[in-house]
């Protein structure tokens, strides 16, 4: 199946239901905004956070981790991978560079207000990982938001608003965040959304890529990643930069010389995947000791490996045993 580049009309064909549901994103972020201006100590109550936490206790719980386990970079991971290999290389790669760029931004936003987690007995938080806003509700606002407007599947629309409202709320019921950060995963999450959309529909509509040689997008594919990892605040943009530079070079070369086909009889995609993921993540987690991320140059490099194994080795390796047939 193929999935057409981002191009306006966003949302619908319909002038009057492209304009409502622009209004609305919009009227969604500045409520979300205005609560969190008007009324910030009472979005940040311990007391409220606590209150919720009678929910988790069996199956109600299981369902809320199963939703924030749809919002953690490991799902992120392994679901762009397989789309990457098995579905559309550019749905897969662009909804991956959606999901790292907004991550980026939201821990910029972390690491510039430093809130601390509610202090929940019997929640155990991330050491040096800050609540505001909150990364899950703001990631699943952007991928999810996306990946419907790229596909334009009813089913992908009414599953990206269920997934944004279950996601946020599961953080609170799991006492991982305060109202307020999940307020704010929506205030800051949905501008972004539409800015991306709409410089990835100018960049469509112009055909501003195709006018760079494949030599210049290398080139900036490095180079823009290693500056921003070097000026950026905290420990995870080295991480999420590198795994964006990886892939974005994998990805130019690929498509532009490997060419390698996604489609492929069911066994053949299982083993690509099972291969595929078994490899990312003996990557990302294998070599832990070897390439630390407390050493930001080797956190940045390992990461830039794992990127750089979904987009174009991960590819070769299919193509080269089999697994899949290039277009060359």
């Amino acid at each position: 199946m193929k999935y057409p580049p981002v191009k306006r009309p966003l949302f619908s064909e319909d002038p009057k239901r492209e304009s409502f549901w622009i209004i609305f994103l919009l009227a969604v972020a500045a409520i979300s905004a205005l609560i969190l201006v008007i009324a910030w100590p009472q979005t940040r109550s311990v007391e409220f956070i606590a209150a919720l936490q009678q929910w988790r206790s069996g199956p109600v719980e299981f369902i809320f981790r199963v939703f924030t386990f749809i919002g953690d970079d490991e799902f992120f991971m392994v679901f762009f991978s397989i789309l990457i290999w098995c579905v559309s290389k550019t749905l897969g790669f662009w909804g991956a560079f959606m999901l790292l760029s907004s991550a980026t931004y939201s821990n910029l936003i972390k690491d510039i207000t430093l809130l601390e987690r509610p202090p929940i007995e019997g929640v155990v938080h991330p050491a040096g990982s800050w609540a505001f806003p909150s990364g899950h509700t703001l990631t699943a606002v952007t991928v999810w938001g996306y990946l419907a407007v790229r596909v334009k599947n009813k089913a992908l629309w009414i599953w990206a608003f269920v997934a944004v409202i279950v996601i946020g709320f599961s953080r609170l019921i799991l006492g991982y965040h305060f109202l307020g950060d999940v307020l704010g995963g929506l205030a800051f999450g949905i501008p972004f959304l539409l800015a991306f959309l709409w410089i990835s529909a100018l960049l469509a509509e112009k055909g501003l890529l195709e006018k760079f040689s494949v030599s210049i997008l290398v080139v900036l594919s490095i180079a823009v990643p290693v500056f921003l990892a070097a000026v950026l605040p905290g420990a995870d943009p080295p991480k999420i930069l590198g795994y964006i530079c990886g892939a974005s070079f994998g990805y130019i070369i690929e498509t532009n010389y490997l060419r390698s086909k996604v489609k492929a009889p069911l066994p053949k995609q299982l083993l690509k995947v099972l291969i595929g993921v078994a490899v990312l993540f003996a990557i990302i987690v294998g070599l832990g000791g070897l390439l630390p991320s407390a050493v930001t140059p080797l956190g940045f490099i390992r990461y830039g490996l794992g990127g750089l194994w979904v987009t174009f080795l991960a590819p070769t390796l299919f193509v080269r045993f089999g697994l899949a047939e290039s277009e060359r």
